[in-house]
């Protein structure tokens, strides 16, 4: 793995007037997101004091607008909040297939694991996102990779999801 790809967004002390950002983009104000973005003196790869950057929260909301915006600035795909969580992982969490696909064909790692060695696909199949899944497996995430207690994406699937998820899985 890259230095690169162990990027915290965190920067102690953000300003006031960059917390307007924050909430712009956690409300899906593409508007204001675009106005604050096309200001030069604005560093898009900022974060809050969790370290979600931008793209974290645009991810985590499904803006695919946003999250085009951002990726088309230079917004690191591959960022990571305190709890080494990427984009792709709330995204992910979330189901927000458009913006998981967007972040796979930017080149997102796949199988990032996160502080406590969740991949995007244990949450994607925790959650029962079963499109998510196919899409993550289908860039390259592995299936029998194990979290920090042991546990594969399979064996975090919710009951109701399961079968399902575990057949879709098969014919990829």
């Amino acid at each position: 793995m890259s230095i690169s790809s162990h990027y915290h967004a965190h920067k102690p002390n953000v300003p006031i007037i960059q917390e307007d950002i924050f909430g712009w983009i956690r409300e899906g104000n593409a508007f204001q997101t675009r106005v604050w973005l096309d200001d030069s003196e604005h560093d898009l790869n900022i974060g809050d004091d969790h370290a979600f950057s931008l793209l974290h929260w645009a991810a985590k909301g499904g803006f695919i607008s946003i999250v085009d915006m951002l990726l088309a600035r230079g917004a690191r795909v591959n960022a990571t909040n305190m709890g080494d969580d990427t984009p792709l992982h709330l995204a992910a969490s979330q189901g927000h297939r458009e913006v998981v696909v967007k972040l796979l064909a930017k080149r997102a790692e796949v199988n990032s694991p996160n502080e406590h060695g969740n991949t995007p696909l244990h949450y994607a199949c925790f959650w029962g996102y079963e499109q998510v899944a196919a899409d993550l497996v289908q860039y390259g995430a592995f299936v029998m990779l194990c979290n920090k207690r042991g546990l594969t994406s399979i064996d975090v699937c919710q009951p109701q999801c399961r079968q399902s998820i575990i057949g879709l899985l098969k014919f990829i």
